[in-house]
């Protein structure tokens, strides 16, 4: 069949390329309405921003994009209505309105460069109009990557366009600009990655419709091998729905099918239920990167599936962790003890990535099924929590399941129920710690933090009960009655502590909920409490993709108020550089991991973080400090503020006496 001229199994990207070329175009023009719009828009937006900043003429601008959107649109109404349904067409007919899109596209593109270098060069136009155009002009490019996915040099020449001039510009318009034009080239670069893939993804797609349609329209030829292609297909597919894309490895529904195929509780024999959780594996990824953490877990995956027993299934369950699930035995527990331990000495063999030598460890939780539980679910859950006690007791043991354990899920039931009653019922107290000014040695602010005695099971870990609150939504009461209290209690100081701030920590979940600036806002107008006292730090969630308008949003609210936001716990989430200068915070926090090792890799992070947030004018603070020579090499690196166990633990009451910086 392979040697008749109309066999199926010719690929369709080799002889259908002009249809896979025209299923490209008429999807880029289906997009272009959408583009348009959405640059109309932002053109009037822009348009407002400069005319209000003394840009006179730039509604002659916005005039002709106008214009250039109106024949744009008319011309895509046009090829909708004569050619979007055309099944068959020729090289000509493609390159002529491929041609056509491009001119639109680009036109488009040099009339913003141009509206950016008249801005740019215009000395009376204030800096925030240049950031206001770059912002636009990213955001466009940005969009650009999906809309203009289906033409691939054409997407890219755009998007090079609409970045790199104004990047440019800002590299040489002022120092003050550097970063921020190094990191429009750097967003320009991945941008035209993110292009590409896109358009990787959508020309595999149109490739796998047109190849599905000529397998329908040439049914006939098919008799013999159709059916063979059906189960190929059916299996591709299943193996990636039951299998991890990262390491290969059978994934949650993979391991729980083969639980179903593979164990029955009747069986008087056990089988165990290894959960493995690498510790250190954050750090990792943290600070090298997740291209260099995915390569750790490949190498990690590769390890544990050398020592996976033969009958036994080993998966990825989710983020570091592995599930590794023996058969039924009779000597299961032997074996299983013996298997933990070279588990966890192949975790914690040396490990080399990019000349950096990793250091990784690993945590065990082993269930039996059906002693501990008959359900797969529940046992792996038993395992879940087993490995979590290990967590708990200082990681890289292993542990074996037993039913105290359960009551661990207890107790976060009755402590969340009692949580939400002491908050209603002010059952909660406060303590401060002062955070000291470097050069001075004056309190500048006390941190407020939330302590809470349990009536029956005593004083709670503050990370146990606040973890509860946010995975329990109980975090946005005790938000609240934290500012509320705080606010009350700092009212009561004194006159001469006016001047300190008192800093409290917010949830993402606090920041995102609705209108939280104007609740905070009338918390203060309440109490008569100044603004300008009240700091309140978020950690680098703040910088989730998911949310970043309604975060960025409100941290502006917040600044309009007189309220400042720091970034606290900085360097242990997100990558926030790119983020940071988007966001008018006043501070960050550096994460007290960094300052408690102090080693030459944290320095440098530190150095490093110091530079730029001076240049970005944002102040540097260093939590847990615990020494003196920690506080020396902190100052001698820039920090302006520290704070830590050796400048005053946190205590119930506030205090505000300065510290003798000359005894460093």
């Amino acid at each position: 069949m392979s040697a008749e001229p109309s066999s199926p199994r010719r690929r369709v990207t080799d002889n259908h390329l002009p249809a896979l070329e025209w299923q490209l175009v008429c999807q880029a023009f289906h997009n272009l309405p959408a583009m348009l719009m959405v640059n109309l828009a932002v053109s009037i937006g822009a348009s407002i921003v400069l005319y209000n900043d003394g840009y006179a003429y730039v509604y002659q601008w916005l005039t002709l994009v106008i214009l250039m959107t109106g024949v744009r649109l008319v011309n895509s109404l046009y090829f909708k209505a004569r050619h979007s349904r055309s099944l068959v067409v020729d090289n000509k007919i493609i390159t002529l309105w491929k041609s056509i899109f491009a001119i639109g596209l680009f036109c488009a593109a040099f009339v913003w460069v141009a509206i950016a270098l008249m801005t740019f060069t215009h000395s009376e136009v204030p800096p925030t109009s240049h950031y206001t155009l770059l912002i636009i002009m990213s955001a466009m490019a940005s969009g650009a990557t999906g809309i203009t996915a289906p033409l691939k040099l054409i997407g890219r020449f755009y998007i090079a366009i609409m970045v790199i001039p104004a990047a440019i510009i800002m590299l040489f318009y002022s120092n003050n600009n550097l970063i921020i034009g190094v990191l429009g080239l750097v967003f320009c670069a991945a941008m035209i990655a993110s292009h590409a893939s896109n358009h990787r993804l959508l020309r595999a797609s149109l490739t796998l419709k047109l190849e599905n349609e000529q397998l329908v329209n040439n049914l006939q030829y098919l008799n013999s091998d159709l059916e063979r292609r059906v189960n190929l297909r059916t299996q591709a597919l299943k193996r990636i729905a039951h299998h991890d894309s990262l390491t290969g490895l059978p994934n949650r529904r993979g391991l729980i099918e083969w639980m179903e195929n593979s164990l029955d509780a009747k069986n008087p024999l056990e089988a165990a239920i290894l959960f493995l959780d690498l510790d250190r594996f954050k750090q990792i990824n943290d600070a090298l990167g997740h291209d260099v953490g995915d390569k750790v877990l490949q190498t990690i995956a590769i390890r544990f599936n050398d020592l996976c027993p033969a009958n036994c299934i080993l998966g990825r369950w989710g983020g570091d962790e592995f599930l590794l699930i023996t058969h039924q035995r009779p000597d299961v527990r032997q074996m299983v003890e013996q298997l933990a331990t070279q588990l966890i000495d192949a975790a914690t063999a040396p490990l080399e990535m990019n000349n950096e030598k990793l250091g990784l460890g690993l945590s065990v939780g082993i269930a039996y099924f059906p002693t501990d539980a008959r359900d797969y679910k529940d046992v792996i859950q038993a395992a879940d929590l087993t490995v979590a006690e290990v967590k708990r007791n200082g990681r890289g043991q292993t542990l074996v399941y037993n039913d105290t354990y359960a009551e661990t899920q207890r107790r976060r039931f009755d402590l969340s129920r009692t949580l939400a009653e002491s908050i209603e019922h002010n059952k909660l107290h406060l303590v401060y710690q002062p955070i000291i000014d470097s050069h001075s040695g004056q309190v500048v602010a006390l941190e407020v933090l939330c302590r809470w005695r349990h009536p029956i099971l005593g004083d709670i870990n503050p990370d146990e009960f606040i973890r509860l609150a946010e995975d329990t939504d109980r975090i946005i009461a005790l938000g609240d009655w934290a500012l509320r209290t705080a606010c009350q209690a700092a009212q009561a100081w004194g006159e001469e502590t006016r001047s300190i701030k008192i800093a409290i920590n917010v949830s993402i979940k606090q920041l995102l909920s609705n209108n939280y600036a104007g609740q905070v806002c009338a918390t203060l107008q309440r109490l008569q409490f100044p603004f300008e006292r009240l700091v309140l730090e978020v950690t680098e969630t703040l910088f989730g993709e998911e949310y970043l308008d309604q975060s960025l949003a409100t941290v502006t609210q917040l600044r309009d108020l007189g309220i400042e936001v720091h970034i606290d716990d900085f360097g242990t989430g997100y990558s926030s550089l790119s983020r940071l200068h988007q966001f008018p915070v006043a501070a960050i926090k550096i994460d007290r991991s960094f300052v408690m090792q102090l080693d030459a890799q944290s320095m440098v992070i530190i150095e490093s973080a110091v530079m730029i947030a001076k240049r970005m004018q944002l102040k540097v603070i260093a939590e847990g400090v615990e020494s003196a020579e920690q506080a020396k090499i902190l100052i001698q690196l820039g920090v302006d503020y520290l704070q830590g166990y050796y400048f005053g633990k946190p205590n119930n009451t506030a205090s505000f006496t300065p510290f003798d910086l000359g005894k460093l």
